[in-house]
């Protein structure tokens, strides 16, 4: 292949990439201030500037696969516009000339994707729900993300914390049952503190509570200071960490769903947040190839309105499996890593099916058998 004609159509799509990209930015960025005008009316610019300039990060990663589509039809459309497609193929230049600087380029910014969602969207996206709620007083699904979980229970204890919990993993207000293995009452506390001594070894401190023996015992009134040895924990056990999962870098996911299994607490959306950090990355290159070939069908009529409306639907039907996907596995209906690659899968298995139509017609069409 032409290194001069695989830098033109490489060159074409990412001009077409990038411009997708701002224009869908701007669509979204200028809806949105508008309608969210009067909520700004009296604040300080700067809180504003700050807030789209983060949704902004945001949108460039969750607009990257559908962009990497339209472009992708784009190019052959435009090539076909100009009469350049014709030109290449009476040259007997191939479908390669266009699918390989396309699946490239196409693979490339799928990486970069990943990337960006592991080092600016896990910055970006609190910023903006910080933003949007101590600057601008609007919670929406915060507390869901953010308020901290209160109970837990480990063996035969169970924890609940109201207070703050610390860097050094001390956490405040907490109070403790021990049950038996019948699932009885033996012991209350209700401390000030809870804080690791290594191990499976914790020390409450400020303690009021109850000890209860059994047998018709009367209860016995706990020390101001206990050591619980709680089997299965470590000094990072409590250590949860609030925020949504997709905003997580990929450290912090795993180690949450080491701490949560030992917990007993679900794991599925960061499971599912892990997957989909390379999946919906990858389903935009799936889909960019996707939409390459169907510009490439020798029975192609129109150009570009028709480009634009095949990739509307196919992000349509890539959006619905996407969310499809996430109510089963959330549900617990699914396995997590089928429901995250669905809407990778089915582009895919088009991808394969119309390659295999393509390519059976051009070989037929070599032999005569077709005019």
């Amino acid at each position: 292949m032409s290194p001069i004609l695989f830098r033109y159509v490489a060159r074409l799509y990412l001009v077409l990439f990038l411009g997708t990209i701002a224009g869908a930015l701007t669509i979204f960025l200028v809806g949105d201030l508008g309608d969210r005008w009067e909520m700004f009316l009296g604040k300080p610019t700067a809180d504003v500037a700050d807030l789209y300039l983060n949704k902004g990060l945001l949108l460039v990663h969750q607009l990257s696969p559908v962009a990497m589509l339209l472009a992708a039809g784009a190019t052959v459309s435009v090539l076909r516009k100009r009469g350049e497609w014709l030109a290449m193929q009476s040259l007997g230049v191939s479908r390669w000339a266009v699918l390989l600087p396309v699946g490239l380029c196409a693979a490339a910014i799928t990486g970069g994707a990943v990337a960006w969602g592991e080092l600016v969207v896990t910055r970006a996206g609190p910023r903006v729900d910080q933003l949007m709620v101590h600057k601008f007083g609007l919670w929406g699904d915060y507390r869901f993300y953010y308020f901290p979980q209160s109970w837990f229970r480990v063996g035969n204890h169970v924890f609940n914390v109201r207070g703050a919990s610390e860097e050094d993993g001390v956490m405040r207000d907490v109070t403790v049952l021990e049950l038996d293995p019948a699932f009885g009452l033996t012991a209350r506390y209700d401390a000030q503190a809870l804080s690791p001594l290594g191990g499976d070894r914790w020390k409450l401190t400020g303690v009021t509570g109850r000890r209860f023996p059994g047998d018709g015992q009367a209860p016995e009134v706990a020390e101001r200071e206990v050591e619980l040895s709680v089997p299965g924990t470590t000094p990072d056990t409590f250590q949860l960490r609030v925020g949504r999962p997709e905003q997580m870098r990929l450290v912090d996911l795993r180690h949450q769903q080491r701490i949560r299994t030992q917990l007993g607490l679900p794991t599925e959306r960061f499971l599912l947040a892990m997957h989909e950090r390379f999946a919906l990355p990858f389903t935009g290159w799936v889909a960019a190839l996707l939409a390459a070939l169907l510009a490439l069908r020798q029975e192609r009529k129109g150009h570009l309105t028709l480009t634009l409306v095949e990739g509307l639907l196919v992000t349509v039907a890539i959006f619905s499996l996407v969310i499809v996907g996430r109510r089963l596995a959330l549900g617990e209906h699914v396995p997590v890593g089928a429901a995250a690659w669905l809407p990778t899968l089915v582009p895919l298995a088009a991808v394969l099916a119309l390659w295999w139509r393509v390519d059976v017609r051009w070989r037929a069409a070599r032999r005569g058998e077709v005019a």
